[in-house]
Formats: structure tokens, C-alpha cells, sequence
């Protein structure tokens, strides 16, 4: 089967497991942080769980994961792949379009403005 984004019956089954775990884990988690560990006890028989300091630190630590890998880290991949200013691939491509010639009185053809026109019309001052 190939692979593509529209639904499909074992997507969808898989998709709704996903979902009622993810709600039961939660579940669990909010349980295991809120309640006391007495009732744990009396109540469950649970007699071990972790401490409630990683119901605190486990969230602390993957959003300050998440921040420093939003913040910091996608935008450095993102500057490291970047062409240098000087190089020929941030002026043009293989998919630019050349200018081609223009009939008189017709709409000229969809180009790309070379670098050149842009920056005198940019940057150029008129005396």
C-alpha cells in the first residue's frame, strides 16, 4: 500500500488507540501527582510510586527541552543550511525563470526580476 495522508480504516483504528491511551496515561498521571500517597496506600494497596518531585520536574525539564530547542537550536540548523550572501544560490536557482521577449502591446511573460534591476531600483538614487 502506498503511502498517503487519507484516512483509512487501520489509520483510523490506530489513530483511536492512540487517543484512549494517551487519555488514560494522562489519566494515571493526574492521579499519581494530585492524590496523596496515604490514600495511594489505604485505598489502591499501592505501596510504591515515584516521588511527586518528577510529577513537577518531568514537564519542567521537557519544556525547557522544547524552548531551548525552539529558541535555539532549529534556528542554528536553520543558519548553518543558509547560502553564504556571496553565493550564486541566493541570487538564482535551476527553477528561475529568464526573462524572455516581450511582444509589443502583450502582457510580458511571467519572469524572475534579475538581481541587478532590483537593487538600482532599490538602491539607486536619481540625480
Amino acid at each position: 500500500m502506498e503511502h498517503t495522508p487519507a484516512p483509512y480504516g487501520p489509520r483510523a483504528v490506530y489513530g483511536y488507540a492512540m487517543y484512549i491511551g494517551a487519555n488514560i496515561i494522562f489519566l494515571l498521571y493526574v492521579i499519581w501527582a494530585v492524590v496523596p500517597d496515604e490514600v495511594l496506600h489505604d485505598y489502591f494497596g499501592l505501596t510504591y510510586w515515584p516521588s511527586k518531585y518528577w510529577a513537577v520536574a518531568i514537564p519542567i525539564w521537557a519544556l525547557t527541552a522544547l524552548a531551548t530547542f525552539a529558541f535555539l537550536i532549529y534556528p542554528a540548523i536553520n543558519m548553518l543550511i543558509t547560502p553564504d550572501i556571496d553565493d550564486i544560490r541566493t541570487i538564482t536557482d535551476k527553477h528561475a525563470l529568464q526573462k524572455t521577449e516581450i511582444i509589443s502591446g502583450g502582457i510580458p511573460a511571467v519572469s524572475d526580476i534579475p538581481i541587478t534591476e532590483v537593487c538600482k531600483k532599490l538602491y539607486l538614487r536619481k540625480n
